[in-house]
């Protein structure tokens, strides 16, 4: 019989310390070059309504966007997504515009922490009418100072709720056309197709 020899294999070790190094780079990159989009409110719940039929070549651009909502109360919450634009207009990064067309006073509503029974992580500033309409027109020219290009425009996208009155549409679709806002989106729900 043979006598085999235990000959000793030698360990074989992986050195993680490049792939943590390469990972790290890599993590360090996509942070420093995301943009981040400031979080819609959770507390401003609107029902959109269900349409039939969407425009496929009408798309959401990933930027210079102009969002309203409309609440079924009537409230008119207004959101850019450029946070340098919400400050220098909104005075804070964070802020949202909210025009009530029952409100007469426009007054100042950072105090506001609920909307409904849900909290809001976001200052709310209050505008009358008139602040408003000059608010769009503020907006328009931030943008484009922002962006240093004169022709600039924002895509004005309108989430309204489907108990909204119609007389508040029709004051808001007034508003944006007094400012030059004459193209503007409204986002509906996709009713899916009944397959026989």
């Amino acid at each position: 019989m043979k006598k085999t020899r235990n000959i000793k294999k030698p360990d074989i070790r992986i050195d993680m310390t490049p792939m943590v190094d390469v990972i790290m780079l890599l993590l360090t990159f996509f942070m420093l070059t995301a943009t981040f989009r400031a979080a819609e409110s959770e507390a401003i719940q609107v029902a959109l309504p269900q349409s039939v039929y969407s425009d496929p070549d009408n798309k959401m651009r990933e930027s210079n966007v102009m969002t309203i909502l409309l609440t079924k109360e009537g409230n008119i919450y207004l959101d850019v997504d450029n946070y340098k634009i919400r400050e220098t207009i909104f005075k804070d990064p964070l802020a949202i515009g909210l025009y009530r067309p029952s409100d007469t006073t426009g007054n100042s509503l950072k105090s506001i922490t609920t909307v409904g029974d849900k909290e809001v992580k976001r200052p709310i500033v209050g505008m009358s009418k008139a602040a408003f309409e000059k608010t769009l027109d503020d907006l328009k020219k931030a943008l484009r100072n922002v962006t240093n290009d004169a022709k600039a425009e924002f895509q004005v996208v309108v989430k309204g709720d489907r108990d909204t009155e119609y007389g508040v549409v029709e004051d808001l679709m007034n508003s944006l056309h007094e400012s030059n806002n004459k193209i503007f989106s409204l986002v509906t729900m996709i009713k899916a197709e009944k397959k026989d």
